[in-house]
């Protein structure tokens, strides 16, 4: 058992997959074939009696219309004027079919109406009765059964006006009968009758006995057969199946004679008439017997189809599975370009469409993790070049700061502190975050070299909640703001500016501002500000201003990770708001995990 469960361990999911499903097809076909060897007679006889029955019912059907068709006819008869007018005649016409009339005579129209009701091929004769002594008969015999025919007059008198049949087996004839009534005063006049031969019922019986292979019988209201399907059966001697029926419609199983039949039946509603149908058995067994040859050729051929559709739904799981193990390969050789192909909607598409979002995923973070490099190496180069002798430009500022204090000139010592503490932010401090009081302080020392520089032309106000003091923040973003501020908005313009940096808490959100009312930005420059996604590489683009907003931005979504959002509204000769919004659950989860103590360049 160890040595076949190691075999299939290690064969391939391609041929699991085939033995697997090849296994529990043979196992459901086997049971299938099985069930079906036990369940195929049964099968086809049930349905072979439901197609008996439909048949029954389509025979008894067409006996219906038969019968309907003769109803209209004696419908059409008995409210006739002319035969209205003969019932309530006083000198009424007394035939016995052997006399001669006058074409335009009463008793000449009245002789065409009843051969317009009256067909030599299915009937005996018609007859019409009146209580006035009226007597109009049309007839292939003669002689008439008078017993036969008074008794299916009573029966019609006794039915109020509808048709009514009587068997009379031993004439070979059904008689049919309706009692006519004055259309005015529904007066009784007279009685409407006619003799069919059941002969030709036996023949609308025996186009269905042939389709089902059958015996068919015809039994009246007491459930007496009135005809056979053919001749006299001497295999159906036995006749103890007729008080078997009952209901309209129904079917039996039982043995007649020492043989199996299926037996068939459904009563008219109209007529009360019975048709029966008998199936041998033994002809529902023969049938099985080739639908079981039929179905293990079936089986046969199921199993070979299987065995070409299971290859093929194997080939189709695999190959798309040794395409992503390959594509996985070339991705850990450091192939970043390999794609998976998406069309498909099952599983495996979705596999594959998460497979390429994971690599441009990671080739994105690569790409963001190559440019901020790149930034921080640019920052390390300027911070480089700014440290040249660092020492000695500190010790001149602090001369010059002695010699202006000696002399007086407090403006002048505050200049001089402002620039060495700005100095001493931007070159010596290699913090990469500082508390948003600290860059509060670089920010006012910078106003004040700027004011001090243009004198009147702009003014500054700081206004930033308590509360957000000890949060830390990148060194340098909204004094790289400020800076662009003031250079870009307050020294190109021509009149008076003010200058307005807040910080206020919004939603969980730390929201800073940096507004002012200077020259503005073009749209045009603004969307290209917004929308450039890296460092300008042209010297016509390299600004001040592309730099500034270009470092803050990759500064943001590196410490943050997308999470803080910079935006900035501008509008020509009217000013320009720098929003920076930083989440405070993001700020303080990096200040918990010591991020400030990183440096970034």
């Amino acid at each position: 058992m160890k040595k076949l469960k190691k075999w299939f361990l290690n064969l391939s999911i391609q041929r699991k997959y085939l033995y697997c499903t090849l296994g529990i097809t043979l196992v459901v076909l086997l049971a299938t074939s099985f069930f079906q060897f036990m369940s195929a007679s049964e099968i086809v006889t049930e349905q072979t009696v439901k197609q008996s029955a439909g048949v029954i019912n389509e025979l008894s059907v067409n006996l219906d219309h038969y019968f309907d068709m003769v109803e209209n006819s004696f419908e059409y008869i008995a409210n006739n004027s002319i035969v209205q007018a003969e019932l309530e005649s006083d000198e009424p016409y007394k035939s016995d079919g052997s006399e001669l009339y006058s074409y335009y005579s009463r008793a000449g129209q009245i002789r065409r109406l009843l051969l317009q009701g009256y067909t030599s091929i299915y009937m005996n004769d018609i007859q019409l009765y009146g209580y006035n002594g009226a007597n109009h008969l049309l007839s292939n015999d003669r002689g008439i059964n008078e017993e036969s025919s008074e008794i299916s007059c009573t029966m019609a008198e006794n039915a109020n006006g509808r048709c009514v049949y009587y068997n009379a087996a031993d004439e070979n004839l059904i008689y049919m009968a309706k009692q006519i009534k004055d259309v005015l005063t529904m007066e009784p006049l007279g009685v409407l009758r006619a003799s069919i031969k059941i002969s030709y019922l036996k023949k609308m019986t025996l186009t269905a006995q042939e389709s089902l292979f059958a015996h068919i019988f015809l039994l009246d209201q007491d459930n007496n057969i009135l005809l056979e399907s053919v001749g006299e059966n001497k295999d159906l001697k036995d006749q103890k199946w007729v008080d078997q029926i009952n209901g309209n419609s129904g079917n039996l199983r039982l043995n007649l004679d020492g043989k199996a039949y299926n037996l068939v039946y459904q009563t008219s509603s109209d007529t009360g008439l019975t048709v029966v149908g008998m199936i041998p058995t033994s002809f529902l067994q023969k049938t099985a017997r080739e639908l079981e040859k039929t179905t293990v050729l079936l089986i046969g051929i199921s199993i070979l189809l299987c065995v070409f559709l299971a290859n093929i739904m194997a080939r189709g799981i695999t190959r798309p599975i040794e395409r992503t193990s390959n594509a996985m390969k070339k991705f850990a050789k450091g192939d970043f370009s390999v794609r998976l192909p998406e069309e498909r909607t099952d599983e495996i598409g979705a596999m594959n469409s998460v497979f390429n979002q994971t690599i441009e995923k990671i080739e994105k973070l690569l790409k963001q993790i190559v440019e901020m490099e790149m930034v921080n190496k640019d920052i390390e180069f300027q911070a480089l070049q700014a440290q040249i002798n660092p020492h000695f430009l500190y010790n001149v500022l602090d001369t010059i700061n002695w010699m202006a204090r000696k002399k007086g000139e407090e403006n002048i010592c505050r200049m001089v502190t402002a620039i060495s503490n700005l100095m001493r932010a931007s070159i010596s401090n290699k913090r990469s975050m500082v508390r948003v009081k600290e860059e509060l302080k670089y920010i006012e020392d910078y106003l004040f070299i700027q004011e001090t520089r243009y004198g009147d032309k702009f003014t500054s106000y700081i206004e930033v909640d308590e509360e957000l003091n000890e949060l830390e923040i990148p060194k340098m973003v909204i004094q790289t703001l400020v800076e662009n501020a003031v250079v870009h908005g307050v020294e190109n313009a021509t009149w008076d500016c003010f200058l307005y940096i807040s910080g206020e808490v919004q939603d969980g959100i730390a929201v800073f501002k940096v507004k002012d009312d200077g020259v503005g930005i073009s749209a045009e420059k603004l969307k290209t500000l917004m929308n450039m996604e890296e460092e300008p590489e042209h010297k016509a683009e390299r600004t001040h201003t592309n730099l500034g907003i270009y470092a803050v931005q990759k500064r943001l979504e590196y410490v943050y990770h997308g999470k803080a959002k910079m935006t900035i509204t501008s509008e020509q000769e009217k000013g320009t708001l720098v929003v920076l919004e930083i989440p405070l659950k993001k700020a303080k989860k990096i200040m918990e995990n010591g991020t400030s103590g990183n440096d970034i360049g």
